[in-house]
């Protein structure tokens, strides 16, 4: 009942309108159990008096019982239904609003075709419980209740053997609700594991025509499909036994009253109009207990989908605001990384004991090869993650992280914490207190994480690019950026240009992941979105990566104007852009093995040496193939 009164309360937000319904619908069910008493005086008193006259006043009263019960639940339907419109409304902007605040590590650990079934098909299920199963579960248990005390009222005998079914039908609504809710969960986590497959075969569609996988990746939505087949099977099978069993065993009672009433009607001891009554009230049980028994389906399928709605609602973001964060007026770009442990399981450590000052305005290069930890550390600046919490020794090579007592387990074996250090078989091991990320001097955790965000601008190596036109994507950062300032940053990461060709300039559609554009004019629209941006803070994860070396170079001619004055990580292979750092960072296994510019690098002889003569190597023959293609060509 836990998640399902949760979702009441969203209808609860809209008190009037949702007990409004419900007491329509309870008018409406009042008005129509009293039809039976009406006919039992007509066949009782009236017809026998032979008074024709008398036939108009009942006849009316019947027939405005019937119309009062029809206008009370044509209200109540109404209602219904606008309650749960407006409810699940407001649930799904709840929910949408939690996914953009949930940090990324929460999407590591959630599938996305799981999350999309969450908003689409789990609210679906959630909107029809509203509309129809609050409506049809009240109804029924108040036309239960309504038909019990007339039916008392005509005969407290024949009544008490009616109360004997109460029982088994309790014990049959907790047998259902037992057997068919987890059914009906896995139901729910199958089909978004179908969605999920279907959403990566959809994005990845380039992918699997390149490498001709049709075949296995159909056979593997095939199975997700069947996996779904039929556990949803199984699940509406148990609905479709259960659900008709309550009605047919209200049948077999109403049966049973039926001849014992007949018997007492021949007997004498219920006259022929209280008979027919209350057969008639009998054959209204019918209806309630069908409205329960749709009610508690619904019940149970909007419970498993609620269940894992509120999940999402409830997850706890392990990146937030502080409670007293530290207002900014304008930062100047001063980033520092003291003893930065990271890991995105919380065991593998991805970044280890990572230390180093960037002053304001500097450019940085980080270099290293795939995994040494250059995208995950530039990642912590921003807050996209958190830099590891707890303190770390180290010990024969190997980084460990001490519990909330101080402890490290190793081989086996606890080892407490004493006078900042611990003593392992003789070897003494300084603690080392929780890294940090400072921005001018301060944790990045002290900071609102708007405010942090809005001065730190990034380009992704994979740019994104919304179905949108290419002036909203380029000012997504800032709508209300004027024309003028939007062709400054294009002309400044080079892309007004071939933005001006488009068929219709700013205002082209650049279609879903910007697929209608080029791996280069993606990037470069990215980096102008980032430059109007204005942060004093740029990232630049291998932004220059699908551009070729004309467009490189007219992009970095660009950026050195404008990046003077802020901090700049850059992330790439490209000699050229190294070369023109303040410092280089040479990363190798989430360690800095090598730091300096690039003349003390090479002076050095080490590993970014050995990095200079390889790429250097790379790149001049890639000059020599592109001019050999250009001279055929």
């Amino acid at each position: 009942m836990g998640y399902i009164w949760r979702l009441t309360q969203y209808p609860l937000r809209h008190k009037r309108l949702f007990f409004g319904f419900l007491v329509s619908a309870t008018i409406g069910t009042a008005f129509n159990v009293l039809t039976p008493s009406v006919l039992s005086t007509i066949i009782d008193s009236v017809i026998p008096s032979a008074d024709p006259a008398l036939l108009i006043p009942y006849s009316l009263l019947y027939l405005g019982l019937t119309g009062l019960y029809s206008v009370f639940d044509i209200i109540a339907r109404y209602g219904a239904v606008l309650s749960a419109h407006r409810s699940i409304y407001e649930l799904r902007q709840d929910l949408y609003e939690a996914l953009m605040e949930k940090d990324l590590a929460f999407y590591d650990r959630n599938e996305t075709g799981q999350l999309i079934a969450r908003v689409t098909t789990d609210v679906t299920t959630m909107r029809e419980f509203l509309v129809w199963g609050y409506r049809v579960i009240f109804m029924g248990i108040v036309q239960l209740i309504g038909t019990y005390v007339m039916m008392w009222l005509i005969s407290p005998g024949l009544t008490m053997y009616m109360f004997v079914a109460l029982p088994v039908v309790a014990l049959f609504g907790v047998a259902f609700a037992k057997h068919v809710r987890p059914v009906f969960f896995r139901a729910r986590q199958m089909y978004g594991r179908l969605s999920s497959v279907l959403t990566e075969n959809i994005v990845g569609i380039k992918i699997i025509r390149s490498f001709t996988s049709e075949d296995r990746e159909g056979q593997r939505v095939r199975r997700a499909n069947e996996e779904y087949r039929d556990v949803a099977t199984r699940a509406f099978r148990l609905a479709a036994l259960y659900q008709p069993l309550l009605p047919a065993l209200l049948g077999v009672i109403t049966g049973l009253l039926v001849y014992v009433g007949g018997v007492r009607f021949v007997e004498g001891s219920l006259t022929y109009g209280e008979f027919v009554a209350f057969v008639a009230l009998i054959g209204m049980l019918i209806l309630p207990a069908r409205f329960l028994s749709w009610g508690i389906g619904m019940y149970q399928r909007a419970s498993a989908a609620a269940e894992r709605t509120f999940y999402v609602l409830d997850h706890e973001d392990e990146i937030r605001d502080p409670e007293q964060p530290v207002e900014i007026s304008d930062i100047q770009g001063e980033v520092e990384f003291e003893n930065v442990c990271f890991g995105y399981d919380g065991n593998r450590m991805i970044l280890d004991g990572v230390s180093f000052r960037v002053l304001p305005g500097q450019i940085v290069a980080l270099v290293g090869g795939t995994g040494s930890g250059k995208s995950s550390l530039t990642r912590l600046i921003p807050r996209l993650y958190d830099v590891d919490p707890s303190p770390t020794i180290q010990y024969r090579g190997r980084t460990y992280r001490l519990d909330e007592h101080g402890c490290v387990e190793i081989e086996g074996r606890r080892y407490y914490a004493k006078d900042g250090k611990i003593e392992i078989d003789g070897t003494v091991c300084p603690v080392r207190p929780p890294g940090r990320v400072l921005v001018d001097g301060i944790d990045v955790r002290m900071y609102r994480l708007t405010d942090l965000r809005r001065r730190i601008g990034i380009v992704h190596q994979d740019p994104f690019l919304f179905s949108a036109t290419v002036r909203e994507n380029i000012a997504f950062a800032r709508p209300d950026a004027s024309q003028e300032e939007i062709e400054a940053a294009a002309r400044a990461a080079m892309a007004h240009e071939f933005i001006e060709r488009l068929p219709e300039g700013y205002d082209s559609m650049v279609g879903e992941r910007g697929v209608t554009l080029s791996g280069g004019q993606r990037q470069r629209i990215a980096i102008a979105r980032a430059l109007l941006a204005d942060p004093r803070i740029l990232i630049l994860d291998d932004s220059t990566s699908a551009v070729d070396a004309r467009t490189e170079m007219l992009i970095q001619q660009a950026l050195e104007n404008l990046m003077r004055g802020r901090t700049t990580f850059v992330i790439t292979h490209r000699m050229s852009t190294i070369r023109n750092a303040n410092l280089i960072v040479v990363m190798e296994r989430g360690r800095v093995v090598e730091i300096g510019t690039h003349e003390e690098l090479l002076a050095a002889g080490g590993i970014y040496a050995g990095i200079y003569e390889t790429l250097t190597e790379m790149e001049t023959r890639a000059l020599q193939r592109t001019s050999v293609e250009t001279q055929e060509g």
